[in-house]
């Protein structure tokens, strides 16, 4: 009877040591590097990498995360979760892309936008200009060709300083511009007559014939607009 107790005494060890020791097909096989991948429970067929891979293309930065998690966690279809984070990461990078170069177009597309709204608000603003001058629709193109001349051979300050500045043919010019139907003749006229006798006029006169001038110029020079661009008219 002690014989037996003893027997049975050491099956029970060796039931017990038995249990201790994991069953070999309990363990997940060795993944090449000599370690042991995952437990048996990793093994077992799952839908995450295939899950991840769709996720990939609809939500791609959560289907990258979700494929890290598949490569991780489950030994099952590796490769297809090692799929769903190289798509994942390669969708989000590209979609992140697209979002830059939309929000580009859409702010270079605003500026054009806003480019021609200035630009359309100037002429506006210059058509107005034009048609508060005294001298619109009263001025011709061989008015607006002399007083370009006369432009060209007058002081850039439009303030004659010294009789050497004057020649005959910005006496001349002036002449011609005081002939025409602009509302400005007598001024030009006058500016001729001031020209020829510089020297008897003082510096208050000099000073009050330029500033008359240049004002009968500006108005004129608005008028003219409209025969060299026709967007003004």
């Amino acid at each position: 009877m002690a014989g037996m107790g003893g027997e049975t005494g050491r099956g029970t060890d060796q039931g017990s040591q038995g249990k201790d020791v994991a069953d070999p097909g309990d363990r997940a096989p060795e993944d090449g590097t000599g370690d042991a991948a995952e437990s048996a429970e990793d093994l077992a067929p799952t839908r995450l990498p295939a899950l991840a891979v769709v996720l990939a293309f609809l939500v791609p930065p959560v289907g990258a995360v979700l494929g890290h998690v598949a490569v991780r966690r489950t030994y099952w279809r590796r490769g297809l979760s090692r799929l769903a984070v190289a798509a994942g990461w390669t969708m989000t990078a590209l979609s992140a892309s697209g979002v830059l170069l939309y929000l580009g177009y859409q702010n270079e597309v605003a500026r054009a936008e806003a480019l021609a709204a200035a630009e359309e608000q100037a002429q506006e603003q210059m058509r107005q200009a034009i048609a508060d001058s005294p001298s619109y629709g009263l001025v011709d193109e061989e008015f607006c060709q002399t007083l370009t001349e006369v432009a060209e051979i007058s002081p850039r300050t439009e303030f004659v300083t010294s009789q050497e500045q004057i020649s005959g043919a910005m006496v001349e010019g002036y002449e011609t511009l005081a002939g025409t139907d602009t509302p400005n003749a007598q001024v030009y006229g006058d500016y001729a007559r001031y020209l020829v006798s510089f020297s008897d006029h003082d510096v208050d006169e000099h000073v009050a014939r330029a500033e008359a001038l240049q004002q009968a110029v500006n108005e004129d020079v608005l008028a003219c607009l409209p025969l060299v661009d026709e967007t003004l008219e």
